[in-house]
């Protein structure tokens, strides 16, 4: 069982939490997307399911929770410490590629009118480069991965691309954080590439 809380990377102003999922967690507060692998992302302000969404954004006066389930894919924290607008974003291959994280920064603008300079982004628990096999058809979207000659395959480094997309889009360096966590390697974890049908969920929460 997994529960790890990170909001210390945010300065504790908003809680962080990633764990494996259980039958025991309330969600009479939550607020939760029904992810379908999009780049689509929502701004709430009342608990229940989104459908075809994979990133939801509120504010803290709404007081929910924000949750995703992921199981390998990057779970992506954000954060306005001025005006308390937060999200969670589900971003896999495919969300990474068509760039959802731009699509939730847009909302922090047009809803929040964030200044990019405010914001904090976690980067959770995700498979890293070093397991993240992918062939051709998928590898050549991106811009940071590099070649496993001997298996003719690709390591795809997601967290990189997700952090060009913040900094070009203005996001501080020093305002990204990143989970030193394989998914894939470290057993604790759950992992879809590793398991396959076996594995269970983690859940990212924020608020």
């Amino acid at each position: 069982m997994i529960d790890i809380n990170f909001s210390k990377f945010f300065d504790n102003n908003i809680n962080l939490n990633f764990q494996t999922e259980n039958d025991h967690l309330s969600f009479h507060d939550a607020a939760i997307p029904q992810q379908t692998h999009s780049a689509n992302v929502k701004f709430v302000t009342q608990p229940g399911l989104y459908d075809n969404v994979d990133g939801l954004i509120t504010s803290k006066k709404y007081k929910l929770k924000l949750m995703t389930r992921v199981a390998d894919c990057v779970p992506i924290y954000l954060h306005d410490f001025k005006n308390d607008f937060y999200g969670l974003i589900h971003s896999g291959w495919r969300g990474t590629k068509n760039h959802i994280i731009l699509n939730a920064l847009d909302i922090f603008k047009n809803k929040g009118f964030s200044n990019f300079k405010n914001i904090k982004v976690f980067i959770g628990p995700h498979i890293k480069d070093c397991c993240y096999e992918v062939d051709w058809d998928v590898a050549q979207y991106f811009s940071f991965f590099k070649k496993n000659k001997k298996e003719k395959k690709w390591l795809l480094n997601l967290e990189k691309e997700i952090i060009f997309d913040c900094v070009t889009k203005g996001i501080l360096y020093k305002n990204i954080k990143v989970a030193d966590i394989c998914t894939f390697e470290t057993m604790d974890y759950e992992s879809f590439r590793r398991d396959g049908k076996k594995s269970k969920r983690m859940l990212g929460i924020i608020g």
